[in-house]
């Protein structure tokens, strides 16, 4: 998935302060849905970069709820390069090139990444007393509660983050002491495995099994199904594959 740049130097448009309630739901909904395909931007990726919940953005997607500030609708347009009127009430064009800023290419359905072998930096995440923080990059882009290790390690996601496997639900794959790489900007699927944390604090990595209706997640080694209602998860990320201890480094 092609990631766009965030961008926060929002200059803040108070005329703009109640106009996310006066649009239906269904209008906002479905326009906040068609600018994310144009650019290509999932859920998860728009969560990460504007500060929202994904459980929030998923919503208004869905048209499960009429709530959404007007700060946030300022930081969406902004994030996705769109008329924020247009976001808000429907009026306009969402694109901005009467304003002279070309918008970015939507990638195309068919299209296919082509990734780089190249190696990165990743951070490694350390868990507080609380688990691992509610927000994992600042607006500034910067990793919340990053330790002092790091891990060279592929990954086209710039936001892209390790964590340290903590428990035996995911033998074999997942070893107690390994690492797992965590990928926010990628959208889970079905059978993915993914880190989760809930609003509890508690995180976790399992096996999505099903998100009609609530998260259903499972685990390689038992046949145990935990159910959550979709309030009480914060995030789910893709963890693509496990990362040995003997590839973590320290920064110093």
């Amino acid at each position: 998935m092609r990631m766009i740049e965030p961008q926060f130097n929002i200059t803040s448009n108070r005329s703009l302060v109640a106009i996310c309630h006066d649009s239906t739901m269904v209008e906002l909904g479905e326009r906040l849905n068609s600018a994310m395909k144009a650019r290509g931007v999932s859920i998860t990726a728009l969560s990460l970069a504007v500060g929202m919940s994904y459980q929030g953005i998923r919503k208004i997607v869905r048209q499960e709820t009429k709530e959404m500030a007007a700060s946030n609708c300022d930081k969406i347009s902004a994030f996705l390069k769109i008329n924020s009127k247009w976001l808000s009430t429907g009026e306009g064009q969402m694109d901005l090139v009467s304003e002279g800023i070309p918008p970015p290419p939507a990638m195309p359905d068919e299209a296919i990444a082509i990734a780089s072998s190249r190696t990165t930096r990743i951070p490694v995440i350390g868990k507080g007393a609380g688990g691992l923080p509610e927000r994992i990059w600042d607006d500034a882009g910067h990793p919340v509660g990053e330790s002092d290790r790091f891990g060279m390690v592929y990954s086209s996601d710039p936001h892209a983050f390790l964590v340290e496997v903590s428990e035996e639900s995911m033998l074999p794959k997942y070893t107690p002491g390994d690492f797992a790489l965590v990928e926010p900007s990628s959208e889970a699927e079905l059978e993915d495995d993914v880190l989760v944390r809930l609003a509890t604090g508690q995180t976790m990595i399992k096996r999505l099994l099903s998100q009609r209706g609530a998260y259903r997640f499972g685990s390689y080694n038992n046949t145990a199904v935990l159910h959550y209602r979709f309030e009480d998860v914060t995030w789910v990320y893709y963890v693509p594959y496990p990362v040995p201890r003997r590839k973590i480094k320290d920064h110093w």
